[in-house]
């Protein structure tokens, strides 16, 4: 039976992968990801040219700067303490890894003692304990704690990285351990943390691609929900387990306190490349203050290259300003936004903002296609309790005032939308209840 958290991670981690180095910046980050990928996979990466003098020269005057500021919230302050006191992984866990990392790819490797397991299950253990007051406290106040935000997002979401290497280490690869527990519990906790991280979405699948609020929902609602684990009972999973986690569906004034978040970030940027030396590449530059050097070299490249860092941080902060009256926008009537998002949004804005707007333009699809996932989700945790019946008394989100259709043939159950994300055909999910996953 396909898994539900295989699919979560295909959506997250498998679209971070171009993000997947960690600077020192968040040091239990780059020593989790060494231990449990191996140093082979860690390795550093290739520089995009040699080295001359000039360059090592500047480079080491990076190395002499201050580090980027950190002014974080509460919340990401006491999480990334709390990460950096379990940064020491125990002898036999180093151990283990290193074999199963010596295995060549076409042998599976050797099953591990009951010792490593254990030693496993309670390093994951710290680790689920070092996340849990992130988790189950109040959302960061992101917007007034840029230096967060910008630390989730140009790492790429950072912490499903460790997750990856850690939490979830080895997920169902064959003669390695299989941790389930609490895996979803983690995501989507993480998720409704993260709602007002960002509206704007830059880079493709980088840290910035895949870490704006509408994306993360959009991801939800294609990838995670409408699946038919949910709907056989009682084998399959249990689809209260991801409703009670499950983010709420996104508003216009997730877009609004996104766009301030996107403000302030812009804002500490442009403040931060300022006070650099006048010497430094605009990409360096960059990449020190994001730690992200392939996000950063995508910000510079989509800038059309500045000459300089003052030029890159003029060009960042001009987009601050713009960020505000693509704010203003959030204001508008319903028939007015659409008119907007459908028409050219994008006219007049600067090169910092060119190309980010995917998630305003789908704003109001993903916000559908999410309450219909949703709604899809509730039927099937009803067919548990009450079968068909309960599964009619579901409200759809596509039609106030109405509830899912539900029909029952040979053929098996078909609960349906009217929802038609392609023109004459509603939503629909159909399964046979007496066929096991």
């Amino acid at each position: 039976m396909q898994r539900s958290i295989q699919q979560l991670v295909a959506v997250f981690i498998l679209l971070t992968a171009i993000a997947w180095w960690i600077t020192g910046r968040v040091a239990v980050s780059h020593s989790v990801r060494e231990f449990f990928l191996g140093e082979e996979e860690t390795s550093t990466q290739p520089e995009s040219s040699p080295g001359d003098q000039e360059k090592a020269l500047i480079e080491k005057a990076l190395t002499d700067l201050p580090p980027p500021p950190s002014n974080h919230s509460p919340e990401v302050a006491g999480l990334l303490s709390r990460l950096k006191e379990i940064e020491d992984i125990p002898a036999i866990l180093v151990n283990a890894v290193k074999r199963d990392c010596d295995t060549p790819k076409d042998q599976t490797p050797t099953p591990w003692s009951e010792a490593e397991l254990e030693a496993l299950r309670n390093y994951q253990a710290k680790f689920q304990e070092a996340w849990e007051p992130f988790l189950s406290g109040p959302q960061p106040d992101w917007e007034h704690f840029p230096d967060s935000a910008l630390l989730f997002r140009s790492s790429g979401l950072f912490l499903m990285n460790d997750y990856h290497d850690n939490f979830a280490y080895a997920l169902h690869q064959p003669g390695r351990p299989s941790t389930e527990e609490n895996a979803n519990d983690f995501l989507l906790r993480l998720i409704r943390q993260t709602t007002t991280l960002g509206t704007l979405r830059f880079g493709g699948i980088s840290g910035w691609g895949m870490s704006d609020s509408v994306f993360l929902v959009r991801a939800l609602a294609h990838e995670i929900f409408p699946k038919s684990q949910y709907c056989f009972p009682p084998e399959s999973e249990n689809p209260e387990l991801l409703l009670r986690w499950a983010p709420s569906p996104p508003t216009i004034q997730t877009l609004r306190n996104g766009l301030k978040t996107d403000h302030a970030v812009f804002l500490r940027a442009a403040e931060y490349l300022d006070s650099l030396p006048g010497n430094i590449p605009p990409s360096m530059a960059l990449t020190h203050l994001l730690g992200d050097k392939r996000d950063a070299e995508w910000f510079v490249s989509h800038l059309e290259n500045p000459t300089s860092t003052r030029d890159l941080a003029s060009a960042i902060r001009l987009g601050a300003e713009q960020i505000s009256l693509l704010e203003q926008k959030t204001y508008l009537s319903g028939p007015a936004w659409r008119q907007w998002a459908t028409g050219n949004p994008e006219g007049g804005l600067c090169l910092a903002l060119r190309g980010s707007l995917d998630g305003m333009k789908k704003f109001e699809t993903t916000q559908m296609e999410y309450q219909v996932a949703l709604a899809f989700l509730k039927a099937s945790a009803a067919y548990r309790t009450t079968g068909i019946e309960g599964m009619r008394t579901i409200p759809d989100p596509a039609k106030p005032g109405s509830f899912l259709a539900v029909t029952n043939s040979t053929n098996g159950i078909t609960i349906s939308s009217a929802y038609q994300k392609e023109t004459g055909k509603n939503s629909s999910f159909s399964f046979k209840p007496e066929t096991a996953p």
